[in-house]
């Protein structure tokens, strides 16, 4: 194990506290694993889901809090909201020191990949 980094979870669509989870970081181990290692220990209090796609894994839910399809979603930042990933979970490799940040949002929050007329 080589450091920690923070996952975060918020949610932008009913506002309320974030939660965060320090975690240790394996090396060679992407986003996704590293949830999946956070949701086996019960005592973490974590949950998500994901679909499969062409281009991996995409998540659905987290904490109970499920996407609505063309409205409500996942959107993952780094470090800052200013900082949307270019990658999903299956290519994010945490570092020590980074914060990943899963923002529950909707399609009419102003944020960096809306598109604008």
């Amino acid at each position: 194990m080589d450091g920690k980094f923070v996952l975060e979870v918020s949610d932008k669509v009913h506002p309320g506290p974030t939660v965060d989870y320090t975690m240790s970081v394996v090396p060679g181990e992407s986003l996704y694993q590293s949830m999946l290692r956070l949701q086996a220990h019960p005592v973490s209090g974590f949950t998500f889901a994901t679909e499969e796609s062409s281009l991996g894994h995409f998540v659905t839910k987290i904490n109970g809090l499920e996407e609505v399809p063309d409205k409500d979603y996942w959107m993952i930042y780094i470090n800052t909201l200013k900082h949307p990933s270019l990658v999903g979970v299956d290519m994010l490799m945490p570092s020590h020191g980074e914060r990943y940040i899963f923002a529950y949002t909707n399609t009419t929050a102003d944020h960096p990949n809306k598109m604008k007329k």
